[in-house]
């Protein structure tokens, strides 16, 4: 008798085994489904620009890592950019905000100037979202004609991000961002340019070395070339490692893990300990106005650099670098360091 209830009770348990692996199974696929967030700029007017923060959470129960970063822009953009908080309680910028994110209050997750951004993290390297995690969109939206870039807005402005997670069991370290901003740009008539340069990696005896995934440039529609070098330790350029001729589309270049490709053309970068990079921006004025530092793309100009890196010390991290002012050199490096970034200054004039 007791022989004959084996069976059943043995098929039973199996079948309730199954029946669990299988809920375990489709909840995990329903995580690892992409994330969609999205922010609506609406009509642009001719002749002017829009620059609009919108607030944002991450929609899941759960902290997960995303490797993979989609974003599509309609109408034709300046910026889309993603940020998580830098500080617990960071305050949020008003829905229009006509000037740039405070990077004391939130750090760079992802960005692009490019109308379809498909960003594939290196395999194994995530961003960490926290669960119900507080986020901002930031969207930039010109309609002004301006330079030789063809901007005009149709129809209703918006843009759309796909964030694709990662298996918790296939992360094996964590990106962050890097974000170098030149306070003390000054456009004169003419010709100009501007260099600026951030050890990047922190001092050489702290260790830390990054591989760059990513880099971006950043400016106005006066930008006629951004470059970034690789410098060592001892501060000297060393190889050139990003160039956009031109302003259109400012490119996203992403680099490999082939070390037998020149960083220049999308292979391997990394930064030694004490390593860092410096950027450079080129402008032609054809106008009689000096420009000086801000975000409005008819009143200001620009020049920073979007960069993503690993490892991180931190699951969530950003490396800053301010330059303040040129007599003298004041260059801040802050967030992976615990330093916190200074507030941005009010727009030009």
């Amino acid at each position: 008798m007791r022989r004959t209830l084996v069976v059943p009770i043995l098929l039973a348990v199996l079948l309730v085994a199954i029946s669990l692996a299988g809920i375990r199974s489709a909840a995990t696929a329903e995580n690892l489904k992409p994330i969609r967030l999205v922010a609506r700029a609406g009509h642009v007017k001719k002749g002017t620009e829009k620059q609009q923060c919108f607030h944002r959470e991450f929609p899941r129960d759960e902290t997960l890592d995303v490797g993979h970063v989609q974003i599509f822009v309609h109408g034709g953009s300046h910026h889309v950019h993603l940020y998580r908080p830098a500080i617990a309680d960071a305050v949020y910028p008003p829905h229009d905000c006509p000037f740039a994110v405070d990077f004391s209050q939130w750090e760079l997750v992802a960005a692009t100037q490019n109308e379809n951004l498909d960003w594939k993290l290196h395999p194994g390297v995530g961003i960490e979202f926290l669960a119900h995690q507080p986020l901002l969109i930031q969207t930039h939206f010109v309609n002004t004609s301006s330079g030789s870039a063809s901007l005009s807005v149709k129809g209703n402005a918006r843009a759309k991000m796909l964030l694709h997670p990662m298996a918790p069991s296939s992360v094996t370290a964590h990106g962050g961002g890097l974000f170098g901003q030149d306070r003390t740009v000054l456009v004169p008539p003419g010709l100009s340019s501007m260099s600026s340069s951030c050890a990047m990696t922190g001092n050489a005896a702290d260790n830390h070395a990054m591989t760059v995934m990513a880099l971006t440039g950043h400016y106005h529609f006066r930008g006629i070339r951004f470059e970034v070098w690789r410098t060592l330790a001892d501060g000297t350029p060393a190889e050139l490692v990003y160039l956009n001729e031109g302003y259109n589309d400012p490119k996203f270049q992403q680099y490999s893990l082939d070390d037998t490709v020149a960083p220049i053309d999308g292979g391997k970068l990394v930064l030694q300990p004490g390593e860092g990079l410096q950027w450079t921006c080129t402008w032609q004025n054809n106008g009689d106005q000096t420009y000086k530092f801000g975000p409005n793309t008819q009143m200001n100009e620009h020049c920073n650099l979007f960069g993503f890196y690993y490892p991180t010390d931190a699951p969530q991290e950003v490396v800053d670098c301010i330059h303040m002012s040129r007599s003298p050199d004041v260059n801040i490096r802050c967030g992976a360091d615990g330093v916190p970034c200074p507030p941005n200054p009010p727009p030009a004039p």
